[in-house]
């Protein structure tokens, strides 16, 4: 039987596979054949990622928890992966197939959706945020600090720590500023700290999907993140955000050093990505952001003599 009429439908169907890998070297219409089903094994691995992490999420019990039944559990979640995914109705399949240059049933894709619209679903490095669309006039680490250095600068006198951990932080969360949260309608969320809005927050706000990490595992959130109306507010927020709240109080109370005062932060529940701190160290201690911070800082001095 060839690709044209049956799928490689158990995951142990060393047969089929191997003839799938001949397709691959075949004529158009059999790399076709060849991309549709391993776009399909793909969507399968990521569908049984997604069982997993459930399965992650329910107690075990000592009556059943060994060696054997993981085993067996996870040969049917390979199975039941595979079986999900022979619907089609995921859609995850066929993007693939259109990433990889093939062409695809677009029936699950929105009409009027083009791929380069998909491509612009950006996942940025925080707890965080699955932006649906980027909009910001800040193009390069340059522009960034340009623009941002004078609230920095304001705030970071107000929290006592160096402004180049405040940059750090928000280039971190927003992508050196070509990826900040953008409304329903397009517009800039001006959030540049990711800070989320709670009950009490009774400025206007955005819902964006996120990844949050729960035992070191990512899983996708919806959640509401506040909206400014530009970044001088997402600076000053941001310093009320850390004063008011009790459990940051440790954090401010090392801002004499830098990594330890970015420590805190993460140690408190800033962010949930275990990663967090030593990404933010990371673009602190670059080359880039303290030859880019000196020049904006000699200008600010040169022009206040």
């Amino acid at each position: 039987m060839s690709l044209s009429n049956i799928q490689v439908d158990t995951y142990a169907d060393f047969h089929g596979l191997a003839e799938l890998r001949a397709k691959a070297g075949g004529d158009s219409a059999s790399e076709q054949q060849a991309l549709n089903e391993a776009a399909r094994q793909f969507e399968s691995i990521f569908m049984k990622m997604m069982l997993k992490s459930m399965r992650d999420t329910v107690p075990e019990s000592d009556l059943i928890n060994n060696d054997k039944t993981r085993f067996y559990q996870s040969m049917y979640d390979d199975q039941i992966s595979l079986d999900l995914t022979k619907r089609g109705n995921l859609g995850l399949a066929k993007m693939i197939v259109q990433q990889l240059g093939g062409v695809a049933n677009s029936d699950s894709l929105k009409e009027g959706k083009k791929l380069a619209d998909y491509r612009g679903v950006s996942a940025i490095h925080k707890k965080h945020v699955v932006n649906i669309k980027a909009t910001s006039n800040i193009n390069s680490p340059e522009e960034f600090i340009n623009k941002l250095w004078a609230y920095a600068q304001s705030a970071a006198e107000k929290l006592g720590v160096n402004p180049n951990v405040l940059l750090a932080q928000s280039a971190l969360e927003s992508g050196w500023g070509k990826h900040v949260i953008s409304t329903r309608s397009g517009e800039s969320s001006h959030n540049l700290f990711g800070i989320k809005a709670s009950h009490s927050w009774q400025g206007k706000t955005v819902a964006v999907p996120t990844v949050e990490y729960e035992n070191d595992v990512a899983v996708k959130q919806l959640a509401k993140f506040r909206v400014y109306e530009n970044y001088q507010e997402s600076f000053n927020d941001y310093v009320q955000f850390l004063k008011q709240n009790p459990r940051y109080q440790a954090a401010l109370s090392q801002v004499d050093s830098n990594e330890e005062f970015i420590k805190g932060l993460q140690k408190a529940g800033y962010a949930t990505d275990p990663a967090y701190a030593k990404k933010i160290i990371a673009i602190l201690n670059s080359g880039k952001l303290s030859s880019l911070t000196t020049q904006n800082e000699k200008l600010t001095t040169e022009s206040a003599a």
